[in-house]
C-alpha cells in the first residue's frame, strides 16, 4: 500500500520520455497538436506536474522534436536513430547526460501519454524509490470492450490480498494482447510507463529479444523471461494512449472538455 503522507526525497531519481517520428499508425505522432500543443509537449508537462524537482529528458532521434521541446523550454537530447525500443533509446540518452551514474531510479514515460496525471507519476515514484524494486509499472481495471481487444495489453499479477485495491502493490506474472487470466474477475490494463533501477535497465537492453517477446510483440517479457521481477501499482486513472485518429480526437475532446 502507498502512504500519500510520506515525504520522500528522489535525489537519484530521472525522468526519460523518449520520442520518435517512425509510427506507422500515426504519421509525425509527437509534433501531432491537441488544443494547439504539441503531443510531446503534453507528456512534457505532465512529467513537470508531477513534482519531483527531477530532471525531465526528451530522448529523440529527430530534429524537429528536439527543436519543439527546446522551444518550449523543455531539455531534448538526440540519440541514434538506430534504436528498435524506447528503453534502448532512454539508456543511450541517460549514458550522454549522466556518465557519473548519479541517478540510480529512471522514470520511463511515454510520450504519447498526454493527460498521464502528476499524481500517478508520483505514486510510480515513491514505490520505485525501493531499491529493491527492480521494474514497476502501473495497471488498471480493464473495461469488458478492451477484454479481447489485442490494441490493449492485459497482465496477470499476483497481489498479498485476493481482492487488491487502488494503490496495492503486486507483481506481474505475464503480459499479454490475449484477454489473462481466463475467469478472472480482475482483468489488468497495462499502461506502459515504467521505473527502472538504472542497473537494471542497463541488463535488460544487453539482452536479445525473447521467444515470448517475439510471440506477443512486448518487450516486458524479455524482462521476465530472464527473472527480472517486474511489480505492479493499481490505479483507478484511465489515461489517453494515441496511436490513431480516433484516439487522437478523444484527447482533443478531453482537453476541450478542460477549457
Amino acid at each position: 500500500m502507498i502512504h500519500g503522507a510520506l515525504k520522500l526525497e528522489y535525489t537519484d531519481t530521472i525522468i526519460m520520455i523518449p520520442a520518435r517520428l517512425g509510427s506507422s499508425r500515426l504519421p509525425n505522432k509527437p509534433l501531432l497538436k491537441i488544443n494547439g500543443i504539441p503531443l510531446i509537449i503534453h507528456a512534457y508537462n505532465c512529467a513537470k506536474k508531477a513534482n519531483l524537482n527531477v530532471p525531465v529528458i526528451v530522448a529523440t532521434d529527430d530534429k524537429l522534436i528536439f527543436e519543439t521541446v527546446s522551444e518550449f523550454g523543455g531539455t531534448p537530447l538526440m540519440t541514434s536513430h538506430l534504436h528498435e525500443s524506447g528503453s534502448d533509446r532512454i539508456l543511450e540518452a541517460l549514458e550522454k547526460f549522466d556518465p557519473e551514474k548519479r541517478y540510480k531510479n529512471i522514470i520511463h514515460l511515454q510520450g504519447d501519454l498526454p493527460n498521464i496525471s502528476g499524481n500517478l507519476i508520483q505514486k510510480l515514484a515513491q514505490v520505485a524509490n525501493d531499491p529493491s524494486k527492480e521494474i514497476t509499472t502501473v495497471i488498471v481495471k480493464a473495461s469488458p470492450d478492451e477484454f479481447d481487444n489485442p490494441s490493449v495489453v492485459k497482465v496477470a499479477a499476483t497481489f498479498k490480498n485476493d481482492n487488491p485495491k487502488v494503490d496495492d502493490v503486486g507483481r506481474a506474472l505475464y503480459f499479454s494482447r490475449a484477454c489473462i487470466p481466463t475467469g478472472s474477475k480482475n482483468v489488468w490494463h497495462h499502461i506502459g510507463v515504467y521505473a527502472w533501477r538504472r542497473n537494471i535497465l542497463e541488463k535488460f537492453v544487453k539482452l536479445k529479444p525473447s521467444p515470448l517477446e517475439k510471440s506477443e510483440k512486448l518487450e516486458q517479457l524479455r524482462a521476465l523471461e530472464s527473472g527480472m521481477k517486474i511489480h505492479t501499482i493499481i490505479t483507478s486513472e484511465h489515461p489517453i494512449g494515441v496511436d490513431t485518429r480516433s484516439d487522437l480526437k478523444k484527447a482533443e475532446n478531453y482537453f476541450k472538455d478542460l477549457v
